[in-house]
């Protein structure tokens, strides 16, 4: 697992935070949170924390929207044909679905096209664009894709045929020739939201047809959106939002049936229930098979056929979840074998075409390498390829510098597809490992984390997860917040999942606890030297038959400075407490250790081989055993202060047959109160004075002991009497209740403790640390 290195987000002082939350009465926790983020300012808060359909923006901000309203107008109204082209993973159906829905909602009846990854690629496809043509279109509407098709689009063009481009990928140094350009980011006309998804520029392409009515088609833009991980930023924020909300109202039947089959609740969906349950299984169908099915069941009407459409895709995403799994399993052997590379190239005959970014993607979390993962086709001999890359190292860069050994080539710094003949993968793979070099990427170093809030367990409750939610939706551009929780203990680790990697866990201190997991942890856990660790993780909600617990998702743990004390004392101190201790084992000891001369004299009397010492003696060096008890805590500090031993067993023998107790203030009241109002009351009477008082003998005693030392009550004559105290005195003053409290010291710290909160103690004094 990589090592990570995590930092704050932003380093703000008390004051800070105090003066921001005065000013916008917003709680401290909020306070920190958007201070943190930059949201300073009350127009870039106010947008930030209500995002709502208030704050969608004029469609026709975005290049050419007039131009596509009037071509789109005209062909109504001439009752063209219109096709629309789009792409294969969710952002692409979710597009297709909105135009397709919009135009029919204008009595337009569009046919649609969805590439096939294995077939046509990504992208405009120019065989796909002349079938098309064949098809009698007098419109084309490229959906998340077409800037990058200028010369198929051209063809399209020469044939008489319309084309609209609306589209949000990066710009190519030359535009294509379309009729018109949607596009948020074109050079002199950059939309206010400049990274919407390919939803999001259909979805105001709808906006812009439609007005209120496109609304019905939000929830769908919500999906692309978080799908295609844009920025959750500006109108983004309004989309996500405002579509999660009314995919309640069941605009789409194909989208509640999808919604069931997954065992969401839609009436409270989360922008991770879009991102970890319904977009991969609309991306799924573009892996495995054709996508197609995918804008069918956005857009139909029928809830029938819809269920028929859910239950295929749950068997696809299930064959696709097996079939990475597989490959990742398979690819384990070349990771380690390439070990010592920069850059991991991983090949396989069988591997799925459909996976291999997944694939990559798994790699470069496992590894922080950059990572090409390729599929051979037997009958033309070439690879096809996808590469991920971590943050800080440009995968498009490393590969352009050997763009002539590729059959074909494209994407973009941290993701890129390509193919390359099976004669040149040798020598492209030694050549790839000079990169990383090149950019200064060091592959062996540490990840920097961030985190973005410090808290005790105690501070974890539902308050907090409502205060954290005003920053929702979240995603890239706005993470959700990272809690530390600092020197914590990990319990009751355990695994789960099918193969038994993933971390159940409880975090735990100072009687406080929370319900946490860890995915592919476990093994990590399992092999701690010590469980006291510094945790980071994501707070949520747990629900399981009605009951909501709160659940932390680990992100990642280290052991803690004070875990690493802890590690190294216990490799020092043992646990003998319990223990029965036979002559036999002290002579296994250099020194045995004493506290009471009285045990140090009757141990003496057996005839011990290991040396006896007394505690003021020096034990540096030696494995001992202290054998007794301390009256006093200070003693033993002392001791751990000064003895730096090999190894130490701690007994504390003692011949006490009760705990020392906690003097009770209110008997020793209800003692001295009986006492001043009796008479005749001799010393030998107490037992009688404890059963009426329902107070124990050797309380009783006790407490007249301390009586007698503050000068509340005397002897006179064999009967005790209230005494003429001059000055008020404090319980301290007595030896004999001073000594009783350093006894209940002992005994709470040395005995009563488990071993760990023992070590825990003993780390502030003990000298091996």
């Amino acid at each position: 697992m990589v090592s990570k290195n995590w930092i704050k987000r932003k380093e703000l002082s008390p004051n800070e935070i105090d003066d921001f939350s005065k000013k916008h009465k917003y709680n401290k926790i909020l306070s920190e949170l958007l201070l943190e983020r930059d949201l300073t300012d009350e127009p870039k808060l106010e947008e930030f924390l209500n995002a709502d359909i208030s704050r969608l923006q004029d469609p026709f901000g975005l290049h050419d929207m007039d131009k596509a309203l009037e071509i789109i107008d005209e062909a109504v109204e001439t009752n063209s044909k219109i096709a629309i082209y789009g792409d294969y993973d969710a952002d692409g159906v979710t597009s297709t679905s909105i135009m397709k829905l919009t135009l029919k909602k204008l009595g337009i009846d569009p046919i649609f096209y969805i590439p096939d990854r294995f077939k046509d690629g990504y992208g405009p496809n120019l065989d796909v664009y002349k079938f098309l043509a064949e098809q009698n279109i007098d419109l084309l509407i490229t959906v998340d894709n077409g800037v990058s098709g200028k010369d198929e689009i051209k063809y399209l063009k020469d044939q008489g045929i319309k084309v609209i481009v609306t589209d949000h990928h990066d710009l190519p140094k030359e535009l294509p020739e379309a009729d018109a350009i949607v596009h948020p980011t074109i050079p002199g006309a950059e939309y206010v939201c400049p990274y919407l998804s390919g939803a999001g520029v259909a979805f105001k392409i709808a906006d812009a047809l439609l007005g209120d009515d496109a609304l019905e088609l939000i929830d769908l833009a919500a999906i692309g959106t978080v799908a295609d991980s844009v920025p959750l930023l500006g109108e983004n924020r309004v989309i996500v939002t405002e579509g999660l909300k009314r995919m309640s109202q069941n605009n789409h039947v194909g989208l509640s049936e999808l919604i069931k089959k997954c065992k969401l609740k839609i009436n409270n969906m989360s922008e991770e229930d879009i991102g970890f349950k319904l977009a991969p299984r609309i991306n799924a169908l573009g892996r495995l098979a054709n996508a197609s099915s995918g804008v069918e069941l956005l857009t139909t009407g029928d809830a029938s056929f819809a269920k028929e459409i859910v239950d295929e895709t749950e068997e696809i995403n299930k064959e696709r979840q097996g079939i990475v799994s597989k490959v990742y399993d398979d690819a384990q052997s070349q990771v380690e074998e390439q070990k010592d590379n920069g850059v991991l190239v991983l090949s396989g005959k069988d591997w799925h075409q459909g996976i291999l970014g997944i694939v990559a993607s798994r790699v470069v979390e496992q590894t922080h390498k950059p990572t090409l993962v390729l599929q051979l086709d037997g009958d033309s001999g070439i690879y096809k390829g996808s590469g991920r890359s971590p943050e800080g190292f440009n995968l498009f860069t490393a590969l352009d510098n050997y763009r002539d050994m590729f059959v074909a080539f494209g994407g973009h710094a941290q993701a890129c597809g390509f193919s390359v003949e099976e004669s040149k993968l040798n020598e492209l793979t030694e050549k790839l490992q000079s990169e990383t070099s090149k950019q200064d990427f060091d592959v062996n170093g540490s990840v920097d984390e961030v985190f973005d809030l410090e808290l005790n367990i105690s501070d974890l409750d539902f308050d907090l997860i409502k205060t954290i939610s005003n920053l929702a939706p979240f995603g890239m551009g706005n993470p959700k917040p990272v809690i530390k929780l600092k020197n914590v203990g990990l319990n009751q680790i355990q695994s789960i999942g099918k193969d038994g990697t993933h971390l159940k866990v409880k975090v735990t201190a100072n009687n406080h606890q929370v319900d946490a997991i860890g995915f592919g942890m476990y093994q990590k856990a399992k092999n701690l030297p010590t469980n006291i660790c510094d945790v980071y993780g994501e707070l949520g909600v747990n629900e399981w038959a009605g009951r909501k617990n709160l659940q932390l998702m680990i992100d990642d743990f280290e052991v803690s400075a004070e875990g690493q004390k802890m590690a190294q004392l216990k490799s020092i101190y043992l646990d003998y407490r319990n223990k029965r201790i036979a002559p036999s084992i002290l002579d296994k000891f250099d020194s045995v250790v004493f506290f009471n001369k009285t045990y140090y004299e009757v141990v003496k009397r057996h005839d011990a081989k290991a040396k006896l010492v007394m505690y003021d003696q020096d034990c540096s060096g030696e494995n001992i055993l202290i054998y007794d008890r301390p009256h006093d805590i200070e003693l033993f500090k002392n001791f751990i202060k000064k003895n730096k031993t090999k190894h130490t067993a701690l007994y504390f023998h003692t011949d006490l047959n009760s705990r020392y107790f906690t003097p009770d203030m209110d008997k020793m009241k209800m003692f001295l109160k009986y006492l001043y109002t009796h008479q005749n009351i001799e010393e030998n009477d107490m037992q009688m004075v404890a059963d009426y008082l329902k107070i124990q003998k050797s309380d009783i005693d006790f407490y007249l002991k301390v009586f007698f030392e503050l000068d509340f009550v005397k002897i006179v004559n064999g009967f005790v009497e209230k005494a003429n105290a001059s000055k008020q005195r404090e319980l301290t003053e007595s030896p004999t209740y001073l000594k009783r409290l350093k006894r209940n010291d002992v005994e709470k710290i040395l005995i009563e403790s488990d071993l760990g909160s023992l070590l825990s103690w003993m780390s502030e004094y003990d000298c091996h640390s």
